[in-house]
């Protein structure tokens, strides 16, 4: 948002230097992104007379003028065609610069001596006319600045207004914040008007068909007015905003746009068919050439402007070509109306269409402003294009705007800002942001002013009252008093420990698009009404939530292998969607998953080409669960390859799946490596995980014996399982437990496996026997051939 120091302080007096004011609103959350000091642009800019003007003789186009400046008179050589004898000029003289930085000399020009430039509007940076010199009025003083003669001497300054804060799309709207900060009154803009003529009524009639698109439509008929150029004033205050002046009327529109921040829109008033205004959706078929020159194809998710027998404008966004305001215009009807956020934002993005008005509508209006900045916009138009005010406003309200009703609470807004404040100081601060307060003992009802939608709740209260309070005066407390439980503090330090191992096991973590389409949906084994569709999606193939995190990654994996990656090893950790307990409900379950494929090694100093297996993914999981001693076993996953998918599970709870990613589910996302993922419900890992714990054993004093046992098992039996019986026959004994060696074939009956392990055993009180290892290993022995039925090979 645009302003100028000097128009703000038409509105409210203002007690600090340009500086300080841009510092303390920064610091209320309206930060600057630029200030030009105009005055300071065009220092050395003086105000002199031309007193005469020759012909040059060296030049057919270029004349000798002799400029008084008051303090010297000096001779310049001219090659604009429209400087005359008797002009008030600006003038830039020798050692002087330019606001572009041009820094000008005595110079020869042809053979004549020229002592400065006699300047333009393009050349002072004040206007887009190069055509010609700029010839200021009668009235400014000989020899003083140009800046202060002409009202030049302004700051303009530029905001970054965030997007819930509507009311400081305005320059008033940034004297309220003025206002608030320093306690000064407020200034409101003239809506005085003098009205003649035949009512109102007779020229025009306005109907709403769309009150929840449109609740509120006022117009007022301004006649016999003479459109043309606007005053100088009018066009140095919307040039100081980014605006081009056009003409009278429309300019006055933009600028109690730039003034008030409510849209207005002016028509011709002859050009409407059957003097008749109907705020309405589009009809299939129809089109509206729109101010821009650009013809936009309408549909019935459109509202429109439309007479008695066309659209005539897009609702809140642009007016339409065949109703403009031109030359020949006498009769206007002015538009201040309220659309819908909601109902801007769509048109917008369906036409492709931006607008400062469409900026402040689909932010949120002031449903109360529009009939001021009717009234407003009227008064200018008599003032300056001399037309007359029809009687009356029509102002049809087809949904009134109630007012929000907030609770605070004075106690807690002292905690959560850890100041004590006066209970009064509490009140006077949001009375001076507009609210109406009672106060019941501790209890605010604080009725929010309309220009401030972005009011809710009580924790908008708490930010408003510490925001003009100034969060840099806030001291702190040393006592944590946070609205943020321990529940949420156990999840995200879980989050954060998940992150940091898997990053430090060599996986890169991805953040994919929530919304997917229904490849191979069918192939997760996802019920169908199990997907939540979307109503509106943004594309034609992206309709779903995603139920599972494995599309997401197989889509990350097909595009690494497309650009010729050698190894994907990724994991994300993020929302899943499926529907809730209650029909309309939907649960959003946070699951992590991960995925290898490629490679085992991208590095070219390694000789280790070999892709990973399924056995590396296992790693990863086991490390990554390490604390809660995660247990594998076979399972059959639909889109897993069949015996190469196990389930994990941890005290009782079933946490996920790991797998080999089945071939037709690899060639739907054009995968032709093998691929491994798992995926695991992270908020069953979160409840029964604190996260890894700081621990350390001490080194080993005595040494380790290790024996490798051999052992038959039946083919149902996992080696997982024949690990936890091994460590459990002498827990206190056996230090590690690893398969090395799995065989079939020749003297091993076909329903029946050779598993190999080697153990490490040792003792923490003496070095260990080879006596006493050998009893480890029969008792190990002995425990299989109990449990699973095992014998030494």
């Amino acid at each position: 948002m645009k302003i100028t120091y000097n128009w703000l302080g038409e509105y409210v007096d203002i007690p600090w230097a340009w500086e300080e004011l841009v510092e303390r609103l920064t610091m209320s959350g309206l930060e600057m992104e630029s200030a030009i000091d105009a005055g300071q642009r065009l220092h050395g800019i003086v105000v002199g007379k031309v007193q005469a003007v020759e012909k040059h003789p060296n030049a057919d186009r270029l004349r000798v003028c002799t400029v008084d400046l008051g303090a010297s008179v000096e001779t310049i050589v001219c090659g604009a065609p429209n400087v005359e004898s008797g002009q008030m000029v600006a003038v830039c003289l020798p050692g002087r610069c330019l606001p572009d930085g041009t820094q000008l000399e005595n110079v020869k020009i042809r053979g004549v001596q020229s002592s400065g430039m006699i300047c333009s509007a393009v050349e002072l940076g004040i206007g887009e006319d190069a055509t010609g010199i700029l010839v200021l009025d009668a009235e400014v003083e000989l020899g003083k600045p140009f800046a202060e003669q002409t009202g030049n001497d302004d700051v303009q300054i530029e905001f970054e207004v965030t997007p819930n804060r509507p009311d400081c799309l305005s320059v008033f709207g940034i004297a309220r914040e003025v206002r608030v900060l320093s306690g000064a009154e407020l200034r409101h803009p003239g809506r005085s008007l003098e009205e003649a003529g035949a009512p109102l009524s007779e020229s025009v009639t306005i109907e709403i068909q769309d009150a929840e698109m449109c609740p509120r439509y006022c117009g007022r008929v301004i006649r016999n007015l003479q459109v043309g150029p606007s005053p100088d004033w009018l066009v140095r205050r919307l040039g100081a905003v980014g605006l081009r002046p056009i003409n009278n009327v429309v300019d006055i529109t933009n600028y109690v746009l730039m003034e008030l921040g409510h849209p207005l829109h002016a028509f011709d008033l002859h050009k409407l068919e059957n003097n008749q205004i109907f705020v309405r959706r589009a009809r299939a078929g129809e089109s509206v050439e729109t101010l821009d020159g650009v013809c936009r194809e309408l549909n019935p998710e459109i509202l429109v402007i439309a007479d008695g027998r066309k659209p005539i404008a897009v609702a809140g966004i642009m007016g339409g070509r065949n109703t403009e305001v031109g030359t020949e215009t006498v009769d206007v009807l002015i538009e201040s109306a309220y659309f819908h956020a909601r109902t801007v934002r769509g048109s917008k993005a369906t036409l492709g269409i931006q607008s400062e008005a469409a900026t402040r509508f689909e932010r949120g209006a002031d449903f109360h402003a529009a009939p001021i900045a009717l009234d407003r916009a009227a008064g200018l138009m008599a003032e300056i294009c001399g037309g007359e005010v029809a009687p009356g406003m029509i102002d049809v309200v087809a949904a009134d705007c109630a007012s929000r009703e907030i609770h605070a609470r004075l106690s807690r807004i002292k905690k959560l800002l850890s100041v004590d404040f006066h209970d009064s100081r509490i009140v006077e601060i949001l009375e001076l942001l507009g609210c109406q307060v009672e106060q019941n003992g501790d209890d605010l009802s604080v009725i929010a002013p309309s220009f401030r939608p972005d009011l809710e709740r009580e924790v908008d209260i708490v930010e408003e009252v510490g925001r003009v309070y100034g969060y840099g005066n806030i001291e702190g407390s040393a006592v944590v008093s946070s609205p943020i439980g321990s529940t949420f503090d156990s999840q995200i330090d879980v989050q954060r420990a998940t992150r940091t191992r898997l990053s430090g096991l060599g996986l890169d973590e991805v953040i994919s698009n929530s919304i997917v389409d229904d490849t191979g949906m069918n192939r997760f084994g996802v019920d169908a009404d199990a997907l939540i569709r979307l109503s509106n999606p943004p594309t034609e193939d992206q309709h779903l939530l995603r139920p599972t995190l494995v599309g997401s990654l197989l889509e990350v994996a097909r595009r690494n292998f497309n650009q010729r990656a050698s190894t994907v090893a990724v994991f994300e950790l993020g929302a899943c969607y499926q529907p809730g307990s209650d029909s309309d409900a939907v649960s959003e379950p946070v699951r992590l998953a991960g995925l290898w494929a490629g490679n085992a090694s991208s590095s070219p100093w390694r000789k280790d080409h070999r892709e990973v297996d399924l056995l590396d993914l296992k790693g990863i999981v086991e490390t990554l669960l390490a604390d809660l001693a995660p247990e594998f076993h076979p399972a059959e996953v639909p889109w897993l390859q069949p015996g190469c998918a196990a389930s994990i599970a941890s005290r009782g709870e079933q946490l996920g799946f790991l797998g080999q990613v089945e071939p037709k589910l690899c060639n739907a996302f054009d995968l032709e490596r093998r691929v491994f993922i798992f995926e695991l419900d992270f908020d069953k890992v979160a409840t029964i995980w604190s996260g890894p714990k700081a621990a350390y054993d001490p080194l080993p004093k005595f040494p380790p014996i290790e024996r490798d046992l051999a052992v038959v098992v039946p083919m149902h039996v996992g080696s997982g399982e024949v690990e936890s019986h091994i460590l459990g026959s002498s827990p206190e004994l056996i230090e590690a437990v690893g398969l090395f060696d799995v065989y079939q074939g020749d003297q091993i009956p076909p329903d029946r496996k050779s598993l190999a392990y080697a153990i490490r055993m040792r003792s923490r009180a003496k070095t260990l026997e080879d006596s006493e290892a050998d009893e480890v290993v029969e008792g190990a022995l002995r425990q299989l051939a109990e449990r699973v039925g095992a014998e030494l090979r």
